[in-house]
């Protein structure tokens, strides 16, 4: 059976706006990993990670849906969200690193993998990097917790931790690579 992407979107978005959102919007995406390869058909037509409208399911004031795919060796430089988030691995593996800041510093705190299927919750204050180590793209279903695009973010330098506006053309360590 096809994965029906509208009906899911039409769940995320309600939930979106329930008391527990984040808790709501995760059991979802849990749900929808289950059929990972049913998933992927479903988002196949949001793959170009070189522009990040390109990745964008669903955007609404309360949700953003953005299909992540990360070729192998990507690295994601710290950033934020400024939203709650949660992550759907459906295929590949994800490594995270988290930060806090001490001053003009990133001093990073602890290393998450999630392996797919798997979800990772994250708090709106977070400062994270991505890095994918395995020799297959990495898959996630995004789930933010508002209008991602009209969220004021910030990233910082991986090498130096100076502090820039958030611009994806300068989020990777070099230009996105268009997904194959």
């Amino acid at each position: 059976m096809a994965f029906d992407l509208s009906a899911f979107v039409s769940r995320c978005d309600t939930a979106s706006r329930a008391v527990d959102a984040q808790a709501k919007v995760a059991a979802l995406l849990r749900e929808a990993i289950e059929r990972p390869a049913d998933l992927a058909e479903a988002l196949s037509g949001y793959t170009n990670i070189a522009n990040l409208e390109d990745l964008i399911v669903h955007r609404s004031p309360t949700l953003t849906l953005l299909n992540g795919l990360f070729p192998p060796g990507f690295t994601a430089a710290p950033h934020n969200h400024n939203l709650w988030s949660v992550i759907a691995v459906y295929a590949g593996q994800e490594d995270n690193v988290f930060f806090e800041k001490d001053g003009a510093r990133l001093v990073p705190t602890r290393r998450v993998s999630v392996k797919a299927p798997g979800v990772i919750s994250n708090a709106a204050d977070v400062i994270h990097s991505i890095h994918n180590a395995r020799d297959v793209d990495l898959r996630a279903l995004h789930a933010y917790g508002g209008d991602l695009l009209a969220t004021p973010r910030s990233s910082w330098n991986a090498e130096t931790h100076v502090e820039t506006p958030y611009d994806w053309r300068k989020v990777s360590r070099d230009e996105p690579p268009v997904a194959r």
